[in-house]
């Protein structure tokens, strides 16, 4: 594999925990730089632009974040796989123990401080790029359609909706604009995995 498909699949990695990061806790301008500066590399390695993060402001978008995603109101954009795949939209229904086998086959189990359903979309994003940081380490081709499948049945199933939800109900361009990135590098990583593309990209390798 060359340097430039090592650099790729690095900022593929790195992308993915930012993501992670920015769902599972309010962001910090530290975070918002470095996914913004990782987003354009990923971007500019797939040749194509991604949407870009408005600024954050830490005082109004630390509060957006609970009214978006943690409550205590109802919240905006649950950020939970089976209210969007479910016919009842509620937690807890069948697309999060799908969610949970699919981790426990790949070596993952959630400890007991981790009191969110298995399917809230920082643990999904989180898994995502621990499937690539072993695919990093060694599995290689072992990890790709375990990937290529999670994205397929899970993420891309649900996190259009959600990010549709966020730019339709936040108050936040910080937030609105991150849901526009998220949906944007979704549908750029589907087709990164796309079983001709990638072919492609072994062939040339």
């Amino acid at each position: 594999m060359s340097q430039a498909h090592i650099t790729l699949a690095e900022v593929r990695l790195a992308l993915f925990q930012l993501l992670q990061a920015a769902y599972a806790v309010p962001a910090t301008p530290e975070l918002a730089g470095a996914l913004a500066e990782v987003a354009a590399a990923y971007g500019e390695a797939l040749g194509c632009a991604l949407p870009q993060l408005a600024p954050l402001e830490p005082g109004p978008d630390l509060a957006e974040f609970h009214r978006l995603f943690v409550g205590p109101e109802r919240l905006v954009a649950p950020p939970y796989e089976s209210v969007y795949v479910s016919p009842e939209p509620a937690l807890m229904q069948e697309a999060t123990f799908a969610v949970r086998s699919f981790y426990r086959r790949h070596g993952l189990t959630l400890g007991p401080e981790r009191n969110e359903p298995d399917d809230h979309i920082a643990f999904e994003l989180e898994f995502y790029a621990r499937l690539q940081a072993g695919a990093l380490a060694g599995a290689g081709e072992d990890l790709i359609e375990p990937q290529r499948r999670f994205l397929t049945e899970h993420l891309a199933r649900w996190v259009p909706a959600f990010c549709g939800r966020i730019a339709e109900g936040s108050r936040s361009p910080f937030y609105r604009s991150l849901a526009a990135l998220t949906r944007a590098v979704i549908q750029l990583d589907a087709e990164h995995l796309n079983p001709a593309a990638h072919a492609k990209e072994e062939s040339t390798a």
